[in-house]
């Protein structure tokens, strides 16, 4: 008899959704996502004030023009005070399963999200991908997911979906719990190194609390490589008081341009900093329609921890991948919690615990809970049983790393695979992988 697999549901991370910038018309004008940029643009306008700032070395309107030229580059993708996009555009969606998609759409999206393995498994004709305004508002995409949802149901005369929240999809399935947790269509949830509780990196660019010598880090995950290592040759020729001027210029044009007035980036503020910075940049009557928004999913996201264990209880099962023992993105200056580079442990295991960098947790490593290097206590997770954790894995690579796509395929095919004790091939603590090396 062949066996009855659930439909699952990829949801995807930051930027791993194409979004088209369009004209009055509704003709795409360009692409909004992944950002198209004109690096002789940039060299032309930078041209007169960096030849100043290295004569003179000193900022000589170096910064901002900087920050005016980041800006530039990121008002595609700009909100409204009221947190609506800026510009009309459009997601490049995928309504039907994998193996329904061209053979330039299945390539894309097992680039961003390489399931591969799964589709083998389960079939393509499960398999979906949960296109997104990365940049929208997170209870417009809970209630585009849904309808997503009740479509694949239909399709496959079935109950429930499976899920597959990667990175800020963790958010995205917050605000779906909260909104429509009640219909019961969730079977299971597999997290991938998925932000559940936020990052430091996004407050930490609210505040402009930053380290500007390592603003390049950034410039290099959200930018094309062209960009900048043509950025990196600038800012070697300055003196590094200038050159930290201008890259505090160019984050200050990021921030005010593509973050602060983002609903969904504030979905990635950790609950701790939230209302200190919504009283910072959200206060007064000119944001009252984003703070009703950003406050409706802090409540969610801090009620989430007892609402995932009602949901539990109610049998929706939930599952993580986790990578540990990496420093946060270098801008930022919460340098000392373990992470995979962009989310800490705490957040994405549902309250693991996790010794400072360079620091052992006070306990010995016990082969269960604590793990081998002393550094992870498992046991204070909401889902002790159910999150793997990676040593040294970087955020993005986790997508190439065998061991956790093995563990995302068994959790997602196979019902008897509950917990770090079904296979003990597959245990608790891994280290990390990149199969492409």
């Amino acid at each position: 008899m062949e066996q009855k697999y659930t439909p699952c549901i990829i949801i995807p991370g930051i930027g791993q959704s194409k979004i088209e910038l369009l004209d009055g018309n509704g003709k795409k004008l360009k692409m909004a996502w992944q950002l198209e940029i004109d690096t002789d643009s940039i060299v032309k306008k930078l041209k007169y004030p960096f030849i100043r700032s290295v004569i003179l070395r000193s900022d000589l309107g170096l910064s901002n023009k900087m920050a005016s030229i980041v800006s530039e580059i990121v008002d595609p993708i700009a909100t409204n005070d009221d947190g609506t996009m800026k510009n009309p555009i459009r997601v490049v969606d995928y309504p039907q399963s994998i193996a329904d998609c061209t053979e330039d759409e299945r390539n894309y999206i097992y680039r961003m999200v390489p399931m591969q393995r799964l589709g083998k498994i389960i079939g393509e004709d499960k398999l979906y991908f949960f296109s997104y305004n990365s940049f929208g508002e997170p209870y417009e995409t809970a209630a585009m997911l849904n309808d997503f949802i009740q479509q694949i149901k239909k399709e496959h005369n079935c109950d429930k979906v499976n899920l597959v929240p990667v990175s800020m999809g963790g958010a995205v399935s917050i605000a779906y719990f909260d909104a429509y947790g009640h219909q019961n269509d969730i079977k299971r949830v597999m997290y991938f190194v998925a932000a559940l509780q936020g990052t430091p990196v996004i407050s930490d660019l609210m505040k402009l609390n930053i380290n500007p010598d390592k603003a390049i880090s950034l410039i290099e995950f959200l930018f094309p490589r062209k960009v900048s290592e043509m950025l990196k040759k600038i800012l070697s020729l300055l003196p590094r008081k200038v050159s930290n001027k201008m890259m505090l210029g160019a984050m200050k044009g990021l921030v005010d341009t593509a973050i602060i007035h983002c609903p969904s980036l504030w979905s990635t503020v950790p609950p701790t900093e939230y209302e200190a910075l919504a009283e910072k940049h959200l206060s007064g009557g000119k944001y009252a329609v984003l703070r009703s928004k950003t406050d409706r999913f802090y409540k969610a996201q801090k009620k989430f921890p007892e609402h995932m264990m009602q949901l539990k209880s109610e049998g929706v099962d939930f599952f993580a991948v986790v990578g540990y023992n990496l420093q946060l993105l270098p801008i930022a200056a919460a340098d000392t919690a373990s992470s995979d580079s962009m989310i800490n442990v705490e957040s994405a295991s549902m309250g693991a615990t996790a010794a400072p960098l360079g620091q052992k947790l006070d306990k010995e490593p016990d082969g269960d809970f604590i793990s081998p290097d002393g550094t992870v206590d498992a046991s204070t997770s909401l889902l002790p049983y159910r999150v793997w954790y990676f040593r040294n894995q970087q955020h993005d690579n986790t997508a190439y790393n065998d061991t956790a796509l093995e563990i995302a395929s068994r959790v997602l095919s196979d019902d008897s695979f509950t917990s770090v004790y079904s296979d003990k091939s597959l245990p608790r603590y891994g280290n990390a992988q990149d199969n492409r090396k």
